[in-house]
């Protein structure tokens, strides 16, 4: 009789057998070889993965720590407040954004291992219809592990891109800039380029400023004065068929900028639509003889060297020669003149002698007190370098005296001017708010002088050239000046003018200085065929007055009391009976 073979049992305690025949020794031959099999396998597994772990690791070592320096790819889409900005905004003198950033993305790619080029790039092109087709796939074919294909995406068409499920199209953080205003600040704020650097205006003389410190640049223009000047610059040009402009406003008492236009201007957020026309800053790089806007600056160099006084007159009774040349007087009034008359009606005969009078070497002294022989001191990059004479001779500075033979900027007038009127004391244009608070104004013309030429100057608005920018109860006072424009050659074209208007209110102490320029004004029926200053570029200032005197908060007065050299003006100026 067999007998079936007892297994062993193993209690607690009791050595259980390691070796391996010790472990199979109860198992039949098919089994054991089974269970060596599998073994064996699992092993090999095992291995495998443990292989393909450390490929992936020494690929992500390479990537983030070897690479650190290269840029990582950012496949989340766009969030609002996910990306961080780096430049901070520009803001006007109340706070309004002028100038802000928005996080973005930039779409790359990494070429070195693009399989099929031309079907990444119609795949593409679906999406981002506006790329080049040549540069796209030369971009894909270029075996480079980081080519940018287009910056500042959409937050659809990063998700759109993303959809394609190609890895070697990755994003990275981006920044881009708006201008809220478009075109209403273009020549005072610039733009950046493509990578958020400064190229122009303000944008470019505060980079550093803008990219270090994460408050606000604010400046001193007001958005609602720009508004105003700008659109009533507009509609003159057009009223006038005239073919550019400037305009601008300044705080006489502490010089900083209010308002600055110049047209044609462009729109900083679509940056392709610049020209060498549009981009041009006519209100501080663009260089002008002025006209009789300079007269002014002739008769206060006459009060303060003590050649002339207000009582005095000059003979304007026939033209004025110099060599070949002969100084005339546009409807002149073929008499002696007395001081205020000289600018009231404009005297280029009687300026030209207070010119002569003082002398050339005074003269330019006298001038580049009021910086007109320099260039202006102000934060904005964009400045011209006033156009003067080699060699200053008598008869340039006869010229001079009426506005012709030295070219400055509407900025260098309306500086001048605002020191011409606020007592004497000149203080450099600031587009910052506050930014000339802890600088000390220098006295360049005694009050005296400025209180005489407020009169003047009030009178040539009453009763002058510049009667149509006479605003009621705003006590306006300035000067008209009409310039011939000159070819590339420097010839003097015959029936073009630029006409120009310098004004300040309220003038018993001027707060605001304005200063209006148009560029070969047309001639027109309803002006009875004239162009000058007196028909356009007053009118237009005094639009503009009207408009924003009282947004700055300038109360309407009573008129001046007249002084004794004033009251004989204005008996002249009253009809014969």
């Amino acid at each position: 009789m067999l007998r079936r073979k007892k297994t062993p049992y193993y209690y607690v305690g009791q050595e259980i057998p390691t070796s391996s025949n010790d472990r199979y020794r109860f198992l039949d031959k098919t089994t054991v070889s089974a269970l060596k099999t599998g073994r064996f396998r699992m092993l090999l597994v095992a291995y495998l993965f443990l292989i393909a772990f450390a490929v992936l690791s020494v690929r992500l070592f390479e990537q983030t720590i070897l690479k650190k320096n290269t840029v990582r790819p950012q496949h989340s889409l766009l969030v609002a407040g996910d990306l961080p900005v780096n430049r901070a905004d520009i803001v006007d003198r109340n706070g309004t954004i002028l100038a802000t950033s928005l996080p973005t993305v930039d779409l790359y790619v990494d070429a070195r291992d693009i399989s099929n080029p031309e079907q990444m790039a119609r795949d593409i092109l679906k999406i981002l219809p506006t790329l080049d087709k040549e540069e796209l796939l030369e971009k894909l074919k270029s075996q480079s592990s980081f080519k940018y294909l287009k910056r500042n995406l959409t937050p659809k068409e990063q998700y759109a891109i993303n959809r394609l499920g190609y890895p070697q199209l990755n994003f990275t953080d981006g920044e881009q800039r708006i201008y809220p205003q478009s075109h209403l600040f273009s020549h005072i704020i610039g733009l950046t380029n493509i990578d958020n650097k400064g190229i122009a205006g303000l944008e470019m003389a505060f980079h550093q400023r803008l990219t270090t410190d994460k408050q606000p640049l604010q400046l001193s223009v007001d958005t609602g004065v720009q508004n105003i000047i700008r659109y009533e610059l507009a509609k003159a040009m057009d009223t006038f068929s005239a073919s550019a402009g400037a305009a601008l406003v300044m705080n006489a008492q502490n010089g900083e900028i209010i308002a600055l236009t110049s047209l044609p201007d462009f729109d900083p957020n679509r940056p392709a639509t610049r020209t060498d026309y549009n981009i041009f800053n006519r209100a501080t790089l663009g260089l002008y003889e002025v006209g009789s806007v300079m007269k002014p600056f002739t008769v206060a160099m006459g009060l303060e060297t003590g050649l002339i006084t207000p009582d005095d007159r000059v003979d304007a009774t026939k033209p004025l020669r110099l060599g070949r040349f002969t100084v005339t007087d546009f409807q002149g009034k073929n008499r002696f003149l007395t001081i205020p008359e000289v600018l009231i009606y404009s005297s280029n005969i009687g300026s030209a002698k207070i010119g002569m009078a003082v002398g050339v070497e005074q003269q330019k002294a006298f001038l580049e007190r009021f910086g007109l022989l320099s260039v202006v001191p102000c934060e904005l990059p964009e400045r011209g370098r006033p156009i003067q004479p080699d060699t200053w001779r008598e008869v340039n500075g006869a010229t001079i005296s009426y506005g012709y033979g030295i070219a400055v900027s509407p900025l260098h007038m309306a500086t001048a001017v605002s020191a011409l009127v606020n007592g004497g004391l000149y203080r450099p244009p600031t587009f910052l708010k506050n930014g000339n608070k802890d600088m000390p104004a220098t006295q360049i013309i005694s009050p005296k002088t400025s209180q005489i030429l407020r009169h003047m100057m009030r009178a040539v608005i009453d009763i002058g050239s510049g009667k149509r920018a006479n605003i009621k109860g705003y006590l306006v006072g300035g000067k008209t000046g009409s310039a011939e424009m000159q070819d590339l050659h420097g010839r003097y074209i015959k029936g073009t003018l630029r006409t120009s208007f310098v004004g300040a209110f309220p003038m018993d102490n001027p707060q605001y200085v304005l200063y209006v320029m148009l560029e070969n004004p047309k001639k027109r029926k309803e002006d009875w065929y004239f162009n000058t200053a007196g028909w356009n570029a007053a009118p237009t200032g005094g639009a503009m007055i009207e408009a924003i005197a009282p947004h700055l908060g300038v109360t309407p007065k009573e008129e001046l009391e007249k002084p004794s050299y004033i009251e004989v003006a204005y008996e002249q100026y009253k009809p014969k009976k």
